[in-house]
């Protein structure tokens, strides 16, 4: 049945660039053709002519208490500014009741990365533990910011480098296609970092003045800065008498699957992104007036970027095209939403942006990119195109005169899995996995921790400081501060849940092992299983496949071998790990091996991110987007920095026996780390049964919501409605009722607070209508895959449908609440829906609905 497409109208902007810090400069200052690239003094103590487009004003954010600013990094607060700016635009700052249904998506691309600029940069002196807690993990942007503003509709974080910000307006149009949302605010937030300018500049593709896109001598200029809009239902804008800048007909992204750092050459990705996204719209290229391009002035893509464009606009003489680049540079994570603002707030005025600073064009660039000065033209439909490293491609298409386009239709699909592919320490296959499950005598072997000298040496100069300065015990207290006193001696003592014997060769028709990283050979042997249970094989059809990456730390062994180089000399940093440091690095390797050419996007939402893929993956196949998706998450073990300081403040539980791992037990001592990935291959069940592959559950429905508490840990109670609030909305999207559900799956990783939060909320909904409705959590099986460990509990609770029966939680023998029917030996059920819960570190909560 054909269903029409929601209109989906921007109501608020909020900016903050080299040129502005307001909408109303910041249109000025285009207006005014203000160039934002400049001497920088921060990066000149490194580079000789170091130039950029930095934000160089000072913020006032004297409406948050000092504390708050001091824990949070330039990434969260600038978030958090244009977030705030584009809510008080769009009339909903003091709106309560839509500020609870509104969701958060944030793209970047350096989250996490200010609060350790101190031990990179080597000034050990001036690191803050508290910046580290609330802004060291790549997701605390979206859970602080999300907090701050109160939003309360849960929230997600894109990492696909250059086309972050894009992709997460694209998030956000889909969040209210499916009716999850009347608004949503999409955000893209990009400080730049030392790491980030020396990869670039290693790369010698920096201009050594100003960027000149499509013309002149080719190079980048790096820029910074924010941009936010409030997304919103049409006729939900309308009643409430919002004013409307302008509609997002679609959108679309694909992956080159060509190469790490380079553009195909023939433009296949870029080519194959703008069709789609004109499909998705009903549009036809000739409605096009007027592209808003990539441009970032490198010969690779200026030239590549015209060669698309010349293959899906062939006849070509009215078409415009520039760069906004030339203004501002390149604002990497933030690129588009900045990019798409400037449109916005020019294109109505029908002025057509040009490309500064342009010359004599460059061979095979030969389009009208509206050299130097406005172009008077009157622009109803127009394309924004942004391209990242991995080959992640994003376009969006935009209409300044709303409701003039015709909606599009869809054909609403029923969401399946029809393959699962995983890796974790108890075995390299699903079977051998769910053999170790049912087998009640297993027991896993852990492996070793070893610290590498640096890292130890890092560790004991950080905690001197720490101690000198006394912030263990200003955050920690007194004890905590006295139990690290025998640290800096010596080297915590324990073990974890780790791949052993892992030959991918024996799993996986192609490997590279000179471009595998451990999180990518893992995903990649999980993403192959789960290929060859769905009966799925890519032949040349790569295009339509996608996949959503969900990610916790990333590829850490990359991205420490990067930041090492680094440390010695930021001007000679190892160009071949750049890349490979990136978050969408392991979506990268995967889709190059396997040849997926569809919807490509990677989350970093922290632990259980993979549950934010799989949200993401249902909407693309319900709404008919891709005929098939994998949804799956990686992690990798690693002994870091970070890992050392998790076992220093007894965050995770230093242990060599797996029998002291217990969930839901009456004393927890925290989680036990583990390695490995997941994956599920998502797609209609009748197509599915018409090519003869076997329907292993549907995802009847999902919930989502955030608790507003990052910045209080003692705030249990409102994470745990947090929790039912995701709870009663899965069950609300999936038609069933608390009574309807056989089984509940929690993903807590063992820690007190985790399964307090998860227990009071299960509690709290099925007490009246279910309230002896089995509970598991399989967890301590695998160790605490962070990005993962939900789809593992997933993987279990297929095979118990099947089954019809359900193994104990593993090694927890007294349980912490005894309102709880724990599963505490196996037991036949019969299993028609079972309720799979997840959160993650940030506060932000997921549920679904699962049938058999």
């Amino acid at each position: 049945m054909k269903t029409n497409r929601k209109r989906v109208v921007i109501t608020g902007m909020g900016i903050l660039s080299s040129l502005a810090e307001t909408i109303e400069d910041f249109k000025q200052a285009l207006f005014d053709k203000k160039n934002g690239v400049g001497n920088s003094e921060r990066f000149a103590t490194w580079f000789e002519n170091a130039r950029a487009a930095e934000v160089l004003q000072e913020i006032d954010y004297s409406e948050l208490p000092e504390n708050i600013i001091h824990s949070l990094d330039n990434a969260a607060l600038w978030a958090y500014k244009v977030g705030k700016d584009a809510l008080t635009q769009a009339g909903l700052i003091g709106n309560k009741a839509c500020l609870d249904e509104t969701g958060l998506i944030v793209g970047v691309s350096s989250a996490g990365t200010e609060a350790f600029l101190p031990i990179f940069e080597q000034r050990m002196d001036d690191f803050s533990l508290r910046k580290a807690i609330y802004s060291g993990g790549f997701s605390s942007c979206c859970s602080s910011v999300s907090t701050l503003l109160g939003l309360k509709g849960g929230g997600e974080l894109v990492a696909t480098a250059c086309t972050a910000s894009p992709n997460a307006i694209g998030m956000a149009f889909d969040y209210i296609q499916n009716g999850k949302s009347k608004t949503m605010l999409a955000v893209g937030t990009e400080p730049i970092y030392l790491p980030t300018f020396a990869g670039f500049y290693a790369l010698n593709v920096m201009h050594p003045s100003t960027c000149t896109p499509f013309s002149g001598q080719s190079g980048m200029s790096i820029g910074e800065g924010a941009g936010a809009m409030v997304l919103e239902d049409y006729e939900h804008a309308i009643a409430r008498g919002a004013k409307i800048y302008g509609e997002i007909l679609s959108y679309a992204t694909s992956c080159d699957a060509y190469h790490e750092t380079g553009p195909d050459p023939r433009a296949s990705g870029a080519v194959q992104v703008m069709l789609k996204a004109m499909e998705n719209a009903g549009v036809k290229p000739e409605q096009i007036d007027y592209v808003n391009a990539h441009g970032t002035g490198t010969e690779a893509n200026d030239r590549i970027e015209t060669l698309a464009m010349k293959k899906v606009f062939p006849d070509n003489d009215h078409l415009l095209v520039s760069s906004t680049k030339s203004y501002f540079g390149h604002n990497i994570g933030a690129a588009g939403i900045v990019e798409l603002i400037a449109c916005l707030v020019t294109l109505p005025e029908n002025k057509v942006l040009p490309t500064l600073n342009f010359s004599i064009a460059r061979p095979n660039c030969d389009l009208d990119y509206v050299a130097n000065e406005f172009r008077e033209k009157e622009i109803n439909i127009f394309m924004k195109n942004n391209y990242a490293f991995g080959g992640n491609n994003c376009c969006m298409v935009v209409s300044t005169k709303p409701g003039t386009v015709p909606v599009s239709q869809y054909d609403s699909k029923r969401v399946a899995i029809t393959g699962v592919g995983a890796v974790t320490a108890i075995g390299h296959t699903v079977n051998d996995i769910l053999r170790n499950v049912w087998q009640k005598n297993h027991v896993p072997v852990l492996g070793g921790v070893t610290f590498p000298d640096d890292t130890l040496a890092e560790a004991r100069e950080l905690l001197r400081v720490l101690v000198a300065t006394n912030q263990l015990e200003e955050i920690f207290g007194d004890e905590a501060a006295m139990s690290t006193g025998t640290f800096p001696e010596q080297e915590p003592d324990f073990k974890t849940f780790q791949i052993m014997g892992l030959e991918p060769r024996k799993h996986l028709r192609r490997f590279d092992a000179r471009k595998a990283t451990r999180g990518g050979t893992f995903a990649l042997v999980a993403l192959s299983e789960s290929l060859n249970m769905a009966k799925r094989k890519i032949k040349r059809d790569g295009e339509e496949l996608g996949m959503i990456m969900g990610m916790s730390r990333g590829p850490q062994e990359t991205t420490y071998k990067y930041l090492q180089s680094l440390k010695l000399d930021p001007r000679k940093v190892s160009t071949s790990e750049f890349p490979g440091s990136l978050m969408n690095s392991i979506a990268t390797f995967c889709g190059i091996s396997e040849g997926i050419k569809g919807y490509t996007t990677t989350l970093a939402t922290g632990e259980n991110a993979a549950l934010g893929a799989l949200t993401y993956g249902y909407e693309i196949i319900r709404q008919n987007l891709q005929p098939h998706v994998i949804v799956g998450g990686a992690d990798e073990y690693f002994p870091s920095l970070s890992l050392y300081m998790d076992a220093l403040t007894q965050k995770i539980h230093m242990t060599s026996d797996v029998n002291d791992y217990q969930i839901y037990g009456e004393e927890p001592k925290g989680f036990i780390p583990g390695e490995g990935a997941c994956m599920l291959l998502l797609e209609d069940p009748d197509a599915a049964v018409a090519r003869g592959a076997e329907v292993m559950a549907e995802i009847a429905g999902y919930g989502k919501s955030s608790s507003n508490s990052y910045f209080d840990a003692s705030l249990l109670s409102e994470k745990s409605s947090a929790m039912s609030l995701a709870i009663e909305r899965a069950l609300d999207d999936a038609g069933v009722s608390a009574a309807d559900i056989d089984l509940v799956c929690g993903t807590s990783n063992g820690s007190k607070e985790n399964s307090q939060i998860e227990i009071d909320a299960i509690y709290s909904v099925f007490q009246k209508e279910n309230p002896r409705v089995p509970v598991v959590n399989y967890n301590a099986y695998f160790g605490f895959v962070a990005s993962s460990a939900g789809l593992l509990n997933l993987l279990v609770v297929i095979d118990c449908i099947k089954k019809q029966s359900v193994p104990a939680i593993p090694y927890t023998q007294a349980f912490f609440d005894s309102r709880i029917n724990f599963v505490r030996s196996p037991q036949n059920l019969t299993l028609k829906h079972v309720l799979l819960v997840g959160a993650t570190e940030g506060g932000n909560y997921y549920a679904f609905v699962i049938k058999e």
